[in-house]
């Protein structure tokens, strides 16, 4: 399955040291080069920063978008980023929490999924706690 991610998702697992839900459903995800400078270069907040680098290493692969897609809502540099990818790479969901991006991401034929789908998928198959 090809997914790509915002930056919300990969801060709300952190917070809770599970990124690797994202691995175990999805084995791997893409992020953009400013979602990965969003939460890993800016980041201020240890070990948040860590388990998201240590992730990139591993499972999570960072590419920069080359479509520049002109937007019609005001969007930040990582929804940019992951609706861009969306239109290169056509991947079967994408990773937004943001009601502006998910907007526009369904306007443009992709697929959004909030981080709480994820828990709610993941608390189902037994890879998280209730």
């Amino acid at each position: 399955m090809n997914v790509i991610s915002n930056s919300s998702p990969l801060i709300a697992l952190s917070c809770i040291d599970q990124l690797v839900i994202l691995k175990q459903i999805f084995k791997s995800i893409i992020i953009p080069d400013a979602v990965y400078r969003e939460t890993v270069t800016l980041n201020q907040h240890e070990p948040q920063r860590t388990r998201i680098q240590v992730a990139s290493e591993t499972f999570i692969k960072v590419i920069k978008p080359n479509v520049h897609h002109r937007f019609t809502r005001n969007l930040g540099d990582g929804e940019r980023g992951v609706i861009n990818l969306g239109i290169e790479q056509q991947p079967d969901i994408v990773l937004l929490d943001d009601k502006k991006a998910r907007n526009e991401a369904v306007s443009l034929g992709l697929f959004p999924v909030f981080t709480t789908d994820i828990i709610k998928r993941a608390v189902k198959t037994g890879l998280l706690a209730s």
